[in-house]
């Protein structure tokens, strides 16, 4: 496969992909509880750590409330304060590197997500990617792998050739493939939120690539455009 990056639009998804989600996970957690502390006097940061160790699918929400002892309903309020606080995240050393190679050469760059518009769009901030063109499902009423928004992307820069980097097998690539974009999938591991088991995973939902980090994605767009494979 070569990459004409000059004629090339590359979107990026951005939970597990751009950074590892289980990281805002994290941010989320000591913002709620630092709240929960606040306003109810009570400490439950290290018992909600403990229980999400063990079982990172568990309500922590409930269990906080529980824990602090207040009213169950006030676990609506927390979480609203969990999807509206200011996320502690950032992008690695590597990606950041990465993504401004990217940029320079590519005929456009933008950010495609599923997800809230104030959530999405202030994890794009904490990752200094405010200015990036996003197309979250909120804003368009739809969620991959509705084509609505590739369409968008496409209708908004024209170019020969579009590459979406994304990790989710079961719904980011099912979108793009029919339209003929290149699909790259960004291998995690085991704090990625969703798999990335290919067991029953139909070829249609299946990346043309896949890498191991982002020295192998830019390798990978970046061997024609220069000319060394």
């Amino acid at each position: 496969m070569r990459f004409d990056l000059a004629q090339t639009v590359v979107v990026f998804d951005l939970d597990d992909t751009l950074y590892p989600e289980a990281d805002y996970v994290a941010s989320g957690v000591r913002h709620v509880c630092a709240r929960i502390a606040q306003v109810y006097g009570q400490d439950v940061r290290a018992s909600v750590d403990e229980v999400l160790r063990v079982d990172p699918a568990i309500d922590w929400l409930g269990f906080a409330c529980e824990r602090a002892g207040i009213p169950i309903a006030a676990k609506e309020s927390l979480l609203w304060m969990y999807r509206l606080h200011y996320p502690d995240i950032s992008l690695s050393n590597s990606c950041l590197i990465a993504l401004k190679r990217i940029r320079e050469a590519a005929s456009a760059t933008a950010v495609l997500t599923d997800g809230r518009s104030v959530t999405q769009r202030l994890k794009l901030s904490a990752l200094g990617l405010a200015d990036w063109p996003a197309y979250i499902s909120e804003e368009y009423g739809d969620v991959k792998p509705s084509p609505e928004r590739f369409f968008a992307v496409r209708n908004q820069y024209p170019a020969q050739q579009y590459v979406y980097v994304a990790d989710n097998v079961r719904k980011d690539f099912l979108g793009c493939n029919p339209l003929g974009w290149i699909g790259i999938g960004m291998r995690g591991s085991h704090r990625n939120v969703h798999p990335q088991s290919l067991v029953d995973c139909a070829d249609a939902a299946r990346p043309a690539h896949w890498v191991d980090g982002w020295e192998q994605l830019a390798a990978l767009l970046f061997a024609a455009h220069e000319g060394i494979g």
